[in-house]
């Protein structure tokens, strides 16, 4: 008997049960009484008795695996999102594969392609800063499978499930912020230029200046495409005017914003200490740093993550339609350091 596999009918024949009885109660249904769960689950322990998981999920016509495509895993905010979804889903009875598209829409593209033959349950995706066609993950909802797209929003597809930082909040609220402090020329280092998902912020930046009467200066205004050279010019072409030197800086991110403080302090800025500096990201090391930035924008991702999982298993329950397309947004906060 060891060496054979305990089944769900070898259980209810020891106990004299039927194999829906034991099957619930291992399961913990309300509907079953306290004294049979814990004679059938003592029993299954005693038996070492595993559940068949394949033939279990092939019975609900569920993988119990959530897909997910990422730009990178080496960006702090999608490792601490991914660990929100993780948990999430773990505790729901779900695994997860997770997938790097590194910003490639060709990547992305094969990616959703493996996880529909690998018959996952559902998507959530974060897509690439080139992803305007978003007909490679339409097809998941033509079969039937859900897709929630997180933190970067596709603007272009307005028929879908989102979840997003709030950055239009959390860029409005560091420039007030700066403004506050007595700045008058504020410099803004965005993301992509023509990117749909980097408009937000660009907005938040805008509007707190309206708001507090400080007049827009396009010179003041400058974008990368993240690589390191590409920042590096931005910055100088913002710090290149003597006469209209910006004072404070808000960047789209902080990987972005640490290449500008290196930059600026490696030739030497006279100004250098003055400039006050706030990023996205709030990232741990910043306390280690000699010049840290004045503050920084909390994303909240974890929320995000577990926001975005929450919703994806609300759709593959049915206990919300796949076309009643919700959008979830997820405030930020300004850490001053």
């Amino acid at each position: 008997m060891q060496n054979t596999p305990i089944t769900l009918k070898f259980l209810a024949e020891k106990l004299k049960m039927s194999v829906s009885t034991v099957s619930k109660a291992l399961n913990n249904y309300p509907t079953i009484n306290e004294y049979t769960k814990k004679r059938v689950q003592e029993m299954a322990r005693d038996l070492h008795f595993t559940p068949n998981k394949s033939a279990i999920n092939l019975k609900e016509r569920k993988s119990r695996i959530i897909g997910i495509i990422l730009p990178n895993l080496l960006d702090y905010f999608f490792t601490r999102s991914i660990y929100g979804v993780e948990q999430f889903a773990m505790k729901n009875g779900y695994n997860v594969i997770i997938s790097q598209s590194h910003d490639e829409l060709e990547k992305e593209i094969q990616l959703a392609d493996m996880l529909l033959k690998s018959r996952v349950d559902g998507l959530i995706v974060a897509i690439s800063k080139n992803t305007q066609d978003f007909s490679h993950l339409d097809q998941f909802e033509n079969m039937g499978i859900p897709v929630v797209y997180y933190t970067r929003n596709p603007s272009f597809n307005l028929s879908c499930h989102k979840v997003l930082g709030n950055t239009f909040q959390g860029c409005y609220q560091a420039t007030k912020f700066l403004i506050n402090r007595g700045h008058q020329k504020i410099a803004y280092l965005g993301g992509p230029k023509m990117i749909n998902f980097t408009h937000d912020r660009f907005n938040g930046y805008i509007n707190a200046l309206k708001d507090n009467q400080v007049p827009f200066q396009a010179e003041l205004v400058a974008y990368t495409d993240f690589d390191k050279e590409n920042t590096v010019s931005a910055i100088q072409n913002l710090f290149k005017d003597s006469e209209n030197m910006p004072t404070a800086l808000v960047a789209f991110k902080e990987p972005i914003l640490f290449d500008a403080i290196k930059y600026l302090k490696s030739i030497h800025h006279p100004k250098f200490d003055e400039i006050e500096c706030i990023g996205f990201g709030n990232t741990p090391f910043i306390s280690y740093l000699d010049s840290p930035p004045i503050a920084s924008i909390e994303e909240n991702p974890e929320s995000v993550g577990e926001n975005a999982i929450k919703l994806l298993l609300q759709l593959i329950n049915r206990e919300i339609e796949l076309q009643d397309y919700q959008k979830i947004m997820v405030d930020c906060q300004l850490v001053v350091h």
